[in-house]
């Protein structure tokens, strides 16, 4: 399935992260987030659905592939475009991160994929988003696949981006530059966000940023680029703010489920994608319901 622009209208995406679906049948959490995602897309329509990570709450869950194949069936019942990487959640159980890929043949909406590149058992990949009349590329979405947990635990607690994910992405075929509008997501958040943390722009700061303490230069190319102005990441739950570094932003999702900890309200984030600008909502579920109330 193919992503395009019709002129200068925005792409609009819905990040979605930290659903950690439990064992089906469902418990009460799980249900409810599946009923306010249902709320959301029957208010709201986006261009792209962007999961970034912990679909499914893996470790003691014996029912993963299935609680994975009852969300993909719901993924269809809206058919929206959706693009998927994954966290350390999904992997601690049954499923590897292979076995994941190969479920997403079950998606009927799925994104085409281009220059996709397997390290580690992550795959990285892009999205391209080209103008509906002339074919022309106008913006280029990066994904990496964060990982899980460090390859030396003694050191560090979480993975860092693996350095061929870093050369995969420097050697691009693209020519892309500052003129361009580019974004990217991924789970973990980079080191850099710790630095970030100083200087927030919107958004809650409600625990402290795990990120890997190893530093593997992602953010380095990204400067070197120039052409990504945005990174979106998942993982911390009670983390939802933005902020900008050297010109970059620097912004997590906002948790789904409710099925984990945090004490942010659950929701979404929406990003609208302009030929020259990114901008980020956070959306909760309370003042959705709240809206409907009224």
């Amino acid at each position: 399935m193919k992503l395009t622009v019709h002129d200068d209208r925005p792409l609009r995406i819905c990040q979605l992260t930290d659903i950690h679906l439990g064992e089906y049948p469902f418990c009460d959490e799980d249900l409810h987030t599946l009923q306010s995602l249902r709320k959301l897309f029957t208010q709201k329509k986006f261009h792209l659905i962007m999961i970034t990570g912990d679909i499914i709450q893996g470790k003691d869950n014996p029912t993963a592939k299935k609680s994975l194949s009852v969300f993909y069936d719901f993924l269809n019942s809206l058919k929206t475009p959706v693009a998927i990487t994954y966290g350390n959640h999904d992997v601690e159980g049954v499923m590897k991160r292979s076995d994941m890929r190969s479920m997403e043949s079950d998606l009927e909406f799925l994104v085409d994929r281009h220059n996709q590149f397997l390290s580690s058992n992550r795959e990285s990949y892009t999205l391209e988003v080209n103008d509906r009349q002339t074919g022309e590329l106008k913006h280029v979405i990066y994904v990496w696949d964060s990982g899980s947990y460090s390859h030396w635990p003694k050191l560090d607690h979480y993975a860092a981006i693996e350095p061929e994910q870093i050369e995969w992405f420097l050697n691009l075929p693209y020519s892309r530059s500052n003129e361009h509008t580019d974004l990217g997501f991924l789970h973990i958040p980079l080191p850099e966000y710790r630095i970030a943390a100083n200087q927030i722009t919107s958004g809650n700061f409600g625990e402290e940023v795990c990120a890997p303490r190893i530093n593997s230069g992602l953010f380095y190319a990204l400067m070197k680029k120039k052409n990504v102005k945005a990174i979106f990441a998942g993982h911390d739950h009670d983390n939802n703010f933005s902020s900008s570094l050297l010109g970059i932003q620097l912004n997590y999702g906002n948790t789904t489920g409710y099925n984990c900890y945090g004490k942010i309200p659950r929701g979404c984030v929406e990003i609208n994608l302009h030929p020259n600008r990114i901008d980020k909502f956070v959306i909760s579920f309370e003042s959705m319901e709240e809206m409907i109330m009224s």
